[in-house]
Formats: C-alpha cells, structure tokens, sequence
C-alpha cells in the first residue's frame, strides 16, 4: 500500500489529478492493477487517503508550535499561514489535492480535522469564548488559509510572498476583530464576558 499510495503522490505531483490514472499509479508502483483496486475502490479514495495522511502531519506541526506560540492574533495568522504553506510547499500533491473538489467534500476529514486543530490554538488567545462561536470561527480561519495557499499559487512566483503576506495581514486583522487583539498572556482579562 505505501507503494501505491508513493507512486499516486509522485503522479498527482508531476502530471495532476485529473491526468493520473488508476492504472498509472499501478504500473508506477510496479503493482497489478488488481491490488491497487483492493486498496482503493477509485482514484478519489486514493487521493483522500494521502490528503487524510498530508492533513495529520500538518496537524503535528501545529501541535508543536503551541509550544512556542505567538502572542498576538496577528502574529498567529503570520505563523499558520507559513506553516501550512511551508510544509506544502514540500508535498506539491498535498496543493494538488486540496484543491480537487471530488477529493476535498464539505464535512471532509481534512477540513474537519485542521478547523478543530486551529480551533484549540485559538481558544488560548481567549479561554472564555463559547466553543460554538470558536467553531466558527476555526472554520473561517481555515477557509482563508486555503485561500492563501490558492492565491500564493495563482499569481507569478515573484508576486507570491506579496500575495501570502497580504493574505497572513488579511487573517490577522479577521483574526484580532474575532478574537481580540491583546496577547495571549493576558487573555480575556481586558474584555467583556461572552
């Protein structure tokens, strides 16, 4: 299975989603295509379960950076947005794929697993926020990271860091308006309670 599931994340990289393949990745992978439908009943599946692997290392990553945390919302919004698109810069297939929408469907393992992630580091900026207004709030904050990555992706790759930039100070401000702007030392300790 590792050697499909390689084969698949060398091909969606180098020639995309919509050109990859069944018997492509089978044949890469130096597998019948018998096998590789065992694993996978279709080329979605096969996509979903690297994505599903691309979403828990980014998840880790975040998971580590609560050790060092920023302060401020802005701060954060910086140091997610070059998380994420740090690590995809590393993994092309991981772009590719989040920006297939047979692979990517709403209540995704992905988008549900990354806005809780998310959601647990922003409920230190403000411990007393309702989990159900903080829910919405993850949600939004992944909604426009995935933006960043398609917009950094989208322009000439000498406007790229520009557009990025726009994007951590466009979630920051989202961020310090939901959020408050104070630091995370001081959380909830200069606003009213929810």
């Amino acid at each position: 299975m590792a050697d499909l599931l390689a084969a698949a994340e060398q091909l969606f990289a180098s020639s995309g989603y919509e050109a990859t393949s069944m018997n492509a990745i089978a044949s890469l992978a130096g597998s019948s295509i018998g096998s590789l439908y065992q694993f996978f009943p279709n080329k979605e599946s096969v996509g979903a379960a690297l994505l599903n692997r691309y979403t828990d290392e980014i998840v880790l990553l975040l998971d580590q950076w609560q050790l060092s945390l920023p302060e401020t919302p802005m701060e954060f919004a910086g140091g997610l947005i070059s998380i994420v698109h740090g690590y995809v810069s590393k993994r092309p297939a991981c772009r590719v794929l989040s920006e297939t929408p047979s692979v990517v469907v709403a209540g995704s393992y992905g988008m549900v697993r990354l806005s809780a992630a998310i959601q647990d580091l922003l409920a230190t900026f403000d411990p007393s926020i309702r989990r159900s207004e903080l829910s919405g709030i993850a949600l939004a904050t992944y909604l426009i990271l995935k933006a960043a990555l398609q917009g950094a992706r989208m322009v000439d790759k000498s406007k790229s860091a520009a557009v990025r930039k726009e994007m951590q100070q466009a979630l920051g401000s989202y961020l310090k308006e939901r959020i408050g702007n104070g630091s995370r030392t001081n959380a909830g300790s200069s606003k009213e309670p929810r």
